[in-house]
């Protein structure tokens, strides 16, 4: 059983250079407008929200750092259920509930590390993160709060040995100096040890070879029911933040360059009351879980003197009333999985799912939908200069073209709504590495999607999205179209300068061409707008440059 199920019950090829789409024809009536202001500033769009998870084989299939490499991911996260019990002196972690609560060295096995490295301290950490540096991406790590890691690899480990026992070592976030403490085997894991160890072999977080960031576990408000053998009731949300800031507090002292993300919370219930804590009472001034956790934070950085929390962290996965959505490839699931990502940042649009039910009676100081606005509100209110990440999401499995058309608009309304970083669960093959490709595939001027976004109006949603942006403060325009309906669509394009521009590439995937390449064909072209078609179920990206 994955993660995402226990999640579940708990609630209830690379695109060649030289390839090459055919034109696609609509009818002229019913064309749909859409005008770009490509005199604006823009916003800056990260460079790091086209992210990946790191599974290694844990999917099947390749490993997923050969995907990451082709889909152009510029960040990745090593982190989930695994990661909580991750043992860096030893290599082994344990499964908890999802598969039989078995200790062993999955994540060693998954990433396909010599055994000849089983006792080479944090050899999993080193290995992703050289994969990351190999492709020129970013490195996320998630280290633990939960208490006890794995002690061996000894297989199952049943209800009487639960931590405390012989199968689990303790964690420390207390810096200690004796050397002794950092050996496999010792009583209790120097957590504190394994951020200089990684220092020590990659440098800091500011130069070439450092890793980026650290999370603060996983997923927290689940615990007890993820990972029953080490956390046997729900913890309080003092507890959890207390655990938070120690843990921040040893990493910003050993690398204070070093980003710190948190609380990487799973979904709506652990984001606005921790799972309805035993303390939650205690905390309800601030509106949600989320608002206690920053303003907790605000605080201790205050006395501190520095920064310790960076990012919030959470995860957003689709829901539907007409169905599981997670990794789906059902086609009757393929409007609900194109619906999905409106609830990130479209104002007015209530999703179909238990969601907007338990939202329904939100304070407007608390989460609402839209969802990104709302976490930027309290965000500005409670740790202003905190920024946001979504390090676990998912819009549907990879064989459905819906699945792909609803990444990519997930893409777009990341950089939209200033996410500084994401990464998607599931490896990125078929249609979601296709996704990626259309940002990050580089036109015939060698550039991948702008940098700074820019404003649309006029699209018909919800049966078509655009998101435009610019490459530098003078660069070319760059606007991507994803047309979610069933039937060719007619589309005029315009650039509201008047500044004189060409279409010089177009690049897309659809139904019919799964493999995003180059469009042939730049549509009739009059008065600083362009008349163009999208087949049905297809997204394109079009790059204009300007004119001598």
């Amino acid at each position: 059983m994955t993660a995402r199920q226990t999640r579940r019950s708990f609630i209830g090829g690379v695109a060649a250079a030289g390839s090459v789409l055919p034109i696609a024809h609509a009818a002229d009536n019913k064309r749909a407008s859409l005008k770009v202001d490509d005199a604006s500033e823009g916003k800056p769009i990260s460079p790091f929200i086209y992210g990946s998870n790191e599974l290694g084989t844990m999917d099947g299939g390749v490993l997923s750092a050969t995907l990451d490499k082709a889909a152009g991911v510029t960040a990745r996260r090593l982190g989930g259920n695994l990661m909580t019990s991750y043992n860096w002196t030893n290599n082994n972690d344990n499964s908890g509930k999802d598969w039989e609560h078995t200790s062993g060295d999955n994540l060693f096995r998954f990433l396909q590390i010599p055994k000849n490295r089983q006792l080479e301290p944090a050899a999993v950490i080193s290995t992703m993160h050289q994969a990351s540096l190999d492709q020129g991406a970013v490195s996320l790590v998630q280290v633990p709060l939960a208490g006890y890691l794995a002690a061996d690899h000894n297989g199952p480990v049943t209800e009487a040995q639960a931590a405390p026992s012989s199968r689990y070592q303790p964690i420390s976030w207390k810096r200690v100096s004796p050397d002794a403490a950092s050996q496999a085997g010792s009583a209790v894991v120097p957590m504190p040890k394994l951020i200089e160890l990684m220092k020590a072999k990659f440098g800091t977080a500011d130069s070439k070879r450092g890793i980026f960031g650290y999370a603060l576990d996983n997923e927290a408000g689940l615990w007890p029911e993820t990972h029953p053998r080490i956390v046997r009731k729900p913890v309080t949300i003092k507890d959890l933040i207390e655990r938070s800031i120690e843990a921040a507090t040893a990493i910003k002292e050993i690398d204070p360059s070093a980003l710190v993300f948190g609380p990487c919370s799973w979904g709506i219930p652990e984001m606005v009351n921790f799972q309805n804590a035993p303390d939650w009472p205690n905390y309800t001034q601030h509106g949600s879980f989320l608002g206690a956790y920053l303003a907790a934070f605000r605080k201790a950085s205050d006395e501190r003197g520095v920064r310790l929390l960076d990012v919030l962290d959470i995860h957003w996965y689709a829901f539907s009333k007409k169905g599981d959505l997670f990794r789906t490839e059902k086609p009757e699931l393929a409007s609900a999985l194109l619906d999905a990502p409106r609830s990130l940042s479209e104002v007015g649009f209530r999703e179909d799912s238990w969601i907007s039910e338990a939202l329904s009676g939100a304070k407007p100081d608390g989460i609402t939908m839209p969802f990104f606005p709302s976490l930027q509100r309290i965000i500005e209110k409670w740790y202003p200069g905190t920024r946001l990440s979504v390090s676990e999401f998912n819009f549907g499995g990879a064989g459905q073209v819906a699945s792909g058309l609803a990444i990519a608009d997930a893409l777009g309304r990341f950089g939209q709504s200033g996410v500084y970083f994401a990464t998607h669960w599931g490896l990125l093959n078929d249609m979601i590495g296709q996704a990626y490709r259309l940002f990050r595939m580089p036109d015939v001027a060698q550039e991948s999607f702008g940098d700074y976004a820019l404003p649309t109006t006029g699209l018909p949603e919800p049966s078509m999205t655009a998101y435009a942006a610019r490459t530098g403060r003078e660069g070319r325009i760059q606007v991507i179209v994803i047309n979610k309906a069933t039937t060719e669509q007619a589309l005029n394009l315009e650039l509201l300068s008047g500044r004189p521009h060409r279409l010089i590439d177009t690049i897309g995937f659809d139904e019919t061409h799964r493999t995003a390449g180059h469009v042939n064909g730049i549509g009739n072209h009059h008065d600083g707008q362009w008349d163009l078609a999208l087949p049905a179920r297809s997204a394109r990206r079009y790059v204009f440059e300007r004119a001598v």
